[in-house]
C-alpha cells in the first residue's frame, strides 16, 4: 500500500520535526510558497496510467484557495508533438485549474476533516531530496478513499500523495520531483481565468441572468460532506456557462454542475419522452458521473469511484427539478 520511491530513514533525534497534523497541512495551503515539478498520474480509459510531468506554482493569500499557476511539460516516455502529448496538452489547457483544485490531496476544512478522517505516522523518508514523515490519512467512512501521504517536514506542503480505494488498488498519484519553498510571479492557468467565484447560489443565480431550470441543490443523503463553493464557469471551447457547486467532507470532493443552454443528451432513446426521468451513469475505479437534463439545463454530479451514494445525490436532485 506504500510508494516504494521514497526512501525510508532512520530518526535519531527524538527532538526532531514534528509529526504532521491535518492542522499543520491546513495551515500550509494557507501559508506557504512554493514551485514544484512534479509526476501526475492518471488512469486512462483501460485502466492504464498514463504520467504526466508538470510544473506547479502555488502563492499563498492566507485562504484554503491559493493562486496557483499549473503548467504541462510532457508525457513521459512521449515525444513533443506526439498526438498523446497534443491530447494532453489540450485537456490542461481546458481543465488545468481542476487538477489542482480537485484533484490534489489537500485539508479543505480543518473540522471537517477531523471529524471524517484519522491521520497516521508510518515514519520518515526522503523525498525529493528532502527529509519528510509519511502519513496515512484513513476515512471513517468505507466509500472514501485512503491517501498515503509524504509530508515535507519543514513546510507540511505534500510531496508525494497516492490514493486508493477501498480494495487499496492505486487509483491516482503525485510524486514531487524538485521543490522550491518560494515561488517567483504567477501567471493564473488560462482555464482558471474563466472560473467567477461565487458567494453563493442567489449571486450565481442572479450573475446568469435569473434563468429557468436552474436549482440550489438539495443534498441530504450525505449529511458528512458540505457546501465548500459555488462558482460560474464559462467554457471557451463552446462560450457556455456552467453553475459548479463543490461539495466536500474537508478532504474528498463531489460536484455539482448546471449547465445552461442545452439539448437533451437522451433525446434519441427509444421512449416516448425522450431522456425523460433518464439519469445516465459512467463509473470506474477512478469516477463517478451521472448525467440527467431537464428544461435545457444538464445537469452532472461528479466524484470519486468509490462514492456510491452519488446515485442517490443524482436521484434526489432530479426529483427536486422535475418538481419545479
Amino acid at each position: 500500500m506504500v510508494p516504494a520511491t521514497g526512501q525510508r530513514v532512520a530518526s535519531t533525534n527524538k527532538n526532531g520535526p514534528a509529526v504532521p497534523t491535518l492542522a499543520s497541512i491546513a495551515q500550509s495551503l494557507q501559508s506557504q510558497d512554493y514551485t514544484v515539478e512534479q509526476y501526475r498520474r492518471f488512469r486512462d480509459e483501460s485502466g492504464n496510467l498514463v504520467t504526466v510531468r508538470e510544473r506547479l506554482k502555488v502563492g499563498a493569500n492566507g485562504t484554503d484557495r491559493p493562486d496557483f499557476e499549473i503548467t504541462f511539460l510532457g508525457v513521459v516516455g512521449e515525444p513533443a508533438g506526439s498526438a498523446l502529448s497534443v491530447e494532453w496538452q489540450q485537456a490542461y489547457n481546458r481543465f488545468g485549474h481542476l487538477f489542482f483544485r480537485h484533484g490534489s490531496f489537500q485539508v479543505r476544512d480543518l473540522a471537517k476533516a477531523a471529524a471524517n478522517y484519522t491521520l497516521h505516522d508510518y515514519g520518515q523518508v526522503v523525498r525529493a531530496g528532502r527529509l519528510a514523515r509519511r502519513m496515512v490519512v484513513f476515512p471513517v467512512s468505507i466509500d472514501k478513499a485512503i491517501w498515503v501521504v509524504d509530508i515535507d517536514s519543514a513546510t507540511s506542503v505534500p510531496l508525494c500523495v497516492a490514493e486508493f480505494d477501498n480494495s487499496l488498488q492505486l487509483r491516482a498519484n503525485i510524486e514531487v520531483l524538485t521543490f522550491t519553498p518560494s515561488v517567483q510571479v504567477i501567471t493564473p492557468t488560462q482555464s482558471a481565468a474563466n472560473v467567477t467565484p461565487m458567494v453563493n447560489y442567489a449571486a450565481a443565480e442572479t450573475f446568469l441572468g435569473l434563468p429557468t431550470g436552474l436549482v440550489d441543490p438539495i443534498v441530504s443523503v450525505t449529511p458528512d460532506y458540505m457546501l465548500e463553493s459555488v462558482e460560474v464557469h464559462d467554457d471557451p471551447i463552446n462560450g457556455r456557462e456552467k453553475l459548479v457547486m463543490s461539495y466536500s467532507d474537508g478532504i474528498d470532493q463531489f460536484m455539482v454542475v448546471q449547465t445552461l443552454n442545452t439539448l437533451d443528451p437522451f433525446a434519441g432513446l427509444p421512449s416516448s419522452g425522450g431522456g425523460a426521468h433518464t439519469i445516465g451513469r459512467f463509473r470506474d475505479r477512478a469516477v463517478s458521473a451521472l448525467v440527467f437534463w431537464d428544461d435545457q439545463v444538464t445537469f452532472h454530479v461528479a466524484g470519486r469511484g468509490s462514492l456510491r451514494r452519488l446515485d442517490d445525490v443524482a436521484s434526489g436532485i432530479f426529483l427536486q427539478v422535475l418538481s419545479n
